[in-house]
Order: structure tokens, then sequence, then C-alpha cells
């Protein structure tokens, strides 16, 4: 038997730790940090207690909550912000659509370093700067560090996986360079055209002019020019004097803002209609290099110093560069706690200030009427979206007579190769834009032997169907409008499938690409909108989108199958055991004639492993 709220709130210890806010279906609501779990969390349900606006709607959907006992306040804080990451609750001050900002990382760790663009920073020793909520400049800023020091770059996908410069899964030189080489956007190590030295010393001076050290990267190229004109080598020296021109031409746009080469960041912020709009000015050497706008939600009712608390927990829990004083507006609850962690991250002392007048005051007042414009201006472009999208779905109720404006239209579509690996998929977009939190696809099973977009179009809508009847919260929404790639007959098995579910009061249409013909129900012929319609471009994006995105699932699917091994379907032989054995041997058909003691002699096999995948191999052998 789960204990009461009472018995929660009488067993809470007096001690530091975190508290997680959960409603009735488990869902956390609010995570928070107490120096006394007892007393905070208490402190909530205190009758006659003085309660925010959002804290009264937070208390009327907790049913329960979970504390975790730390050892100290700081420890708290960090497992906050870590908690706050994980679970992005409802309550809490987090960044708009939890977007996740892109950083630069030198990967300095590397004996060829390169410089990617990465979502998600961790603590693998390799240097981070941004993050960058205008992804545009931070582009134009590689472009520039390409090619003045000509590093490689790329972006990163996945776990050890980056698009961009080719040469990222062996070291060993390559035969020719790609085309960066031959533009002067890398000065190519793939091919030995640098030696490691000085690659190193170039990725040093971009690690530097990342940080805003530009005049320390512009003294050590026109030492280096010096040396080298001494030398005679002057093809060197001016590709060494071009470089020191380019970063002083970014020294020329930067704003003295100090003369005590100070570095400083200067956080601001600005709030209204519950969204919050944080401008943060950053002051490197006494110069400001560069200015971020980033735009909280959940911030309607709280205090610019809950915001601001919020943002800084949140921006330098990640491994982003940490400086030596922090300027801020007001002063926070928990200002010397925050200044500790900052340290602690930082290795040396950072300060967290509140200036009340001079030159750091005026500084803060910058960044304060930043964060103003950049919200203005976010809302009435939002306002400007808002009333032309309100008017193309106007458009399309009244040119598909539907009886609700289609604030959410899904779109079907089918992929496979001859039937196989058949995929489906829903797209979804609400209020005109993609929600992709919201698409779905579906592994299509009956369709194996011969292909049948038809059949397969029905199986599709019909299990998306039963999820909504059977109570998915997932499925739970339906669409006001269905779309389905394709004429009349895929629009047929889409009226099919929403009979079959009594849901035929679903208004649906089918689009055709040949002609860009709309297929509505009870209508004889098909249906042209005017080419330059905002109604038929709204339907083509879905159309295309639902295309794309089966096709990716498809794609996929179809790529695991072609790597598929025999050695994948043998109990005890995992991803690691494969790998050597196909190292080892080359291919299965050398297997089949290996003894057990040449299996046992693989590294990561043994006797027993080796005796079950011979026993299995002449299985298969005699099968075959």
């Amino acid at each position: 038997m789960c204990p009461s709220l009472n018995d929660q709130l009488e067993a809470l210890p007096h001690a530091p730790g975190v508290y997680l806010f959960k409603d009735a279906r488990g869902k956390i609501l609010y995570v928070g940090k107490a120096s006394s779990l007892r007393s905070r969390v208490r402190s909530y349900f205190n009758a006659g207690a003085d309660r925010s606006l959002w804290i009264g709607q937070m208390l009327r959907r907790v049913v329960g909550f979970d504390s975790i006992v730390t050892r100290s306040e700081k420890e708290a804080l960090i497992l906050e912000g870590n908690l706050i990451k994980m679970h992005k609750p409802h309550f809490n001050v987090r960044f708009k659509d939890d977007k996740r900002f892109p950083y630069l990382k030198l990967t300095l760790r590397d004996q060829w370093p390169a410089l990617l663009e990465v979502r998600t920073p961790k603590d693998d020793g390799a240097a981070y700067f941004g993050p960058f909520s205008n992804a545009g400049a931070m582009r134009q800023t590689v472009s520039l560090v390409k090619r003045v020091f000509g590093v490689r770059a790329g972006v990163h996908i996945a776990d050890r996986k980056w698009a961009g410069c080719p040469w990222r899964d062996t070291r060993k030189p390559l035969d020719k360079p790609c085309l960066e080489f031959h533009i002067q956007r890398c000065i190519g190590p793939c091919v030995g055209a640098v030696s490691a030295e000085a690659y190193r010393a170039a990725c040093e001076q971009t690690r530097l002019f990342l940080e805003g050290r530009q005049e320390v990267v512009v003294r050590q190229l026109r030492t280096e020019m010096r040396a080298a004109a001494l030398r005679l080598e002057f093809e060197l020296a001016g590709r060494l004097r071009d470089q020191a021109r380019a970063v002083e031409r970014v020294l020329e746009s930067q704003q003295v803002v100090s003369l005590a080469n100070e570095d400083q960041d200067v956080l601001a912020v600005y709030s209204e209609s519950g969204i919050a709009s944080v401008a943060l000015l950053v002051v490197r050497s006494g110069k400001l290099i560069g200015d971020q706008h980033f735009m909280l939600q959940a911030a309607e009712g709280r205090s610019d110093a809950e915001i601001l608390g919020a943002f800084v927990k949140q921006h330098y829990g990640n491994p982003v560069q940490t400086p030596r004083e922090l300027l801020l507006p007001v002063r926070l609850d928990d200002t010397e706690l925050l200044g500790d962690w900052l340290t602690e991250r930082r290795g040396a002392k950072c300060d967290v200030l509140t200036p009340e007048r001079g030159r750091k005051r005026k500084l803060v007042e910058l960044a304060t009427h930043n964060a103003t414009l950049a919200l203005r201006e976010m809302m009435a472009r939002e306002e400007v979206e808002l009333r032309a999208t309100t008017q193309t779905l106007t458009d399309l109720q009244s040119r598909l007579n539907l009886p609700v404006l289609p604030r959410r239209i899904e779109c079907f579509d089918i992929s496979h190769v001859q039937g196989k690996q058949a995929y489906a998929s829903m797209v979804v977009f609400e209020d005109g834009r993609a929600a992709k939190r919201e698409y779905r696809k579906f592994r299509i099973k009956t369709t194996d032997e011969e292909p049948d977009d038809y059949q397969s179009m029905r199986e599709a809508l019909g299990r998306r169907l039963q999820r909504a009847l059977d109570g998915d919260p997932k499925f739970a929404r339906l669409p006001d409008l269905l779309l389905v790639d394709g004429g009349a007959g895929q629009l047929g098995c889409a009226l099919e499938a929403l009979a079959a579910k009594q849901l035929d009061h679903i208004p649906s249409a089918g689009l055709a690409k040949e002609h860009e013909l709309l297929h509505l129900p009870l209508h004889p012929a098909p249906l042209m909108l005017p080419r330059n319609s905002p109604a038929l471009h709204l339907l083509q994006r879905l159309r295309d989108e639902a295309h794309r995105f089966a096709l990716s699932a498809h794609r996929m699917r179809r790529g695991k199958v072609a790597v598929h091994s025999v050695l994948d379907d043998i109990p005890g032989i995992g991803p690691r055991r494969k790998l050597s054995l196909l190292a080892q041997f080359g291919s299965v058909k050398r297997l089949l004639g290996a003894s057990v003691e040449e299996l046992a002699a693989v590294p990561d096999m043994n006797r027993r492993a080796a005796e079950k995948l011979q026993e299995y191999l002449r299985l298969v052998g005699r099968g075959a």
C-alpha cells in the first residue's frame, strides 16, 4: 500500500536533498532542491502559505513526491540540474521547446583534433564553446576558423560518428586530399601535408580564437611571420600575414568594455506572457566578443531571480567555459552556493556579482535592453506567423468544407522495395507546424510476400486508430484531417479503415503527386487547388514529410537486413565475438571449416562457445 501524502511529509528528514513532485500518473511535475527537505517540502502544503499562481496550479495536480538525500547542498544543486535535464518537468523553468542548442567541440585529446558541431556536450576532455542560440552565426565562425587556421571540421551525428571530413575512422594517410584542402580550408593532415606539431599549433590557435583571445593569436602569428621571413620562407610568411589580418578584422569588430582584461559573463532577463528572454553578453580580455539570447518557458509568475537561477544551473551545468565573474541584475537566493559551484567547475575563483553602479552596472543594463528587444521581436514574429497559419488553415477548411479548423493534420505514406521491409509513416502537423514528437512509424506485417500498398495502408491506419480506441495516450488525439499520399485507391483504403473502427466522421483526403490533385470522399472528380495556394503548399509539405519519414524508416531497416549475418542468430555470440570471428576468418564460409581449437583461440572466445558455434554452423551447413 502506497503511503499517503501526509505520511510522506512526516517521514521527510532534516537533511539537504532533492524532491520530485508527481501527478496521479507518476509523471514528474517539478524538481527542486533544499537545504532541509523537511522544511522546504512541507512549506508548500502549509495552510495559509503565500503561494504564487504557478505553485497553486502545480499543487492541484500533485498526489505524491519522491525525495533524494544528498551529503551537501552543493550535491543537491548538481543533482537537481541533472534531473531537470532528464525529466524536463512541466513546472520547472527550462529552455523553450526543450531545444538543444549547438556547441562547437575541439577534440584536443585526439592525435589530429577536429572541430565538430555537437548538440550534447560531454565531460570527455574536449574543449567546448557555446551554446550558440544562432546556428547561422556559429557556422560563419566555423567557416572563418577553417579559412584562417585550416583545422578539419565536421558535424557530430551519433556516438563515434560524424559527417564532414572523410578522414575519421583511421589515422592512416590517404592517397589524395578532399576538396577542402584544394580550396585552402584545411591544411591537409590526412595526406601528410602538415606535421603533427604544426597541426597541433593550429588547433591551439583555434582554441584561443574561440575563447576570445584573438590578441594572443595575432601576436603568435606575427612572431611566426617574422621568423619565417628571416628564414627566407616568404610564401609561408605571406600566409601567416593574411591569417593575422583576418583575426585583426575580427578584433576591430569587437567593442572594448574594460581596460582591465576582465573575463565576464553578463546575464539579464525580461519576461512576458509566460516566456522569458535571457541575454548573455560574453566579455573576454575586456572585449565584448558576442551576445546570445535564450528563450525559457514556464516563467509565468516567477521572479527574475528564480528565472536567472534556473538558467545559470542549466547553462553552466554543461562543460562550457566559466568566466572569472558572472554579473547579474538581481541577487539570487543561493548566490554563495552558485559561486562555490561555479568556482569548482572552473578550477579557479568565480565571483557572482550584482553591481549597483559604474561600468559593470551599465553592462547589465545593456544586457537587459537586449533581452527585452529579443523577446519582443520573437513575439512579433510569432504573431505574424500565427496570423498567416490561421489564414492558411481557414482557407483549407473552406476549400475542403471541413467541420472544424484543421489544427491537427495527420498524413500517412508507405515505403518498401517489392514489398520487403515495408514501413508506414505517420507525420503530424499542429497549427501548420511539424510536431515531430507526434511522429510514428509502423512496420508492416501483412505484405512481406507481395507488394500491396492498399493493404499496407489499411494495416497502418487500422493499428493507429485501434491504439486510440484502446486509450493509448500516445495516440489519444485524433486528427481534424487525415491525409494519405496517393489517389482514389489509397483514399478508399483510409475510408475502409475509418469505417471499420466506426470513426468515419473524421475528414480524410488523398493527395496524388503526379498532378497534385486532391481526392475527397463523395467527390466524383478530384479537386485541383491553385498552384500558389498556401493550403496546397501546406498539404504538399505534409505529404513530402510523410514520404521522407517513411523512406528513412525503410532504409534503416533495409540497412540492418543487409548487414545481418548467420552469427547474429547464434546464442552466446554477441557483437564483440562476431567482430573478432570475422576479423580472424574473414567470412562465415571459412568458419565452417575451422576446428574447435581454432575457434577457441580467437580473442573474446572460449572452448565452450567454440563448441556451440561449430555445432550450429554444421547444422546450417547441412541445411544449406
